[in-house]
């Protein structure tokens, strides 16, 4: 039987706030988390299972890895860390912004991870603006 890794939401929001906040995001659809500056966004995560590991991508484009913290806690796998505005330091002087889909600031995902990992010898490497991270599983 083969277990399954599962992205949790680790909400630090009242339950209530976070429930008003899935149930707007349903309602509204995806676009409705770029009207929440002041929280965290999520970046993109895929997640694969090869025989012997499990595999996590994730899109943190526009960082450096040192800007990245990754740490597995009470069964979860928590990614954190901050991404900046994106500037362009070439061209100075005011700028007007007519659209902005990159997200930027905090960000947080927790990624559940099953019974059968072995969460000593998690790998993580950052490049070309993936983070990839391999979890192998016990024997």
């Amino acid at each position: 039987m083969s277990s399954v890794l599962h992205v949790a939401e680790r909400d630090e929001r009242s339950p209530i706030s976070g429930q008003m906040s899935r149930w707007m995001e349903h309602v509204l659809g995806p676009s409705f988390q770029h009207y929440r500056p002041a929280e965290c966004w999520r970046p993109a995560v895929n997640l694969c299972e090869h025989e012997t590991f499990y595999c996590i991508v994730v899109e943190l484009a526009g960082m450096k890895a040192t800007d990245i913290d990754l740490r597995a806690e009470e069964g979860l796998l928590v990614l954190s860390g901050e991404r900046f505005l994106p500037e362009n330091k070439e061209e100075p002087g005011s700028v007007r912004l007519h659209l902005m889909e990159i997200d930027h600031g905090r960000f947080q995902r927790a990624i559940e991870l099953p019974e059968n990992v072995d969460i000593d010898r998690i790998e993580a490497f950052y490049r070309n603006g993936y983070l990839w991270v391999r979890i192998p599983k016990t024997v």
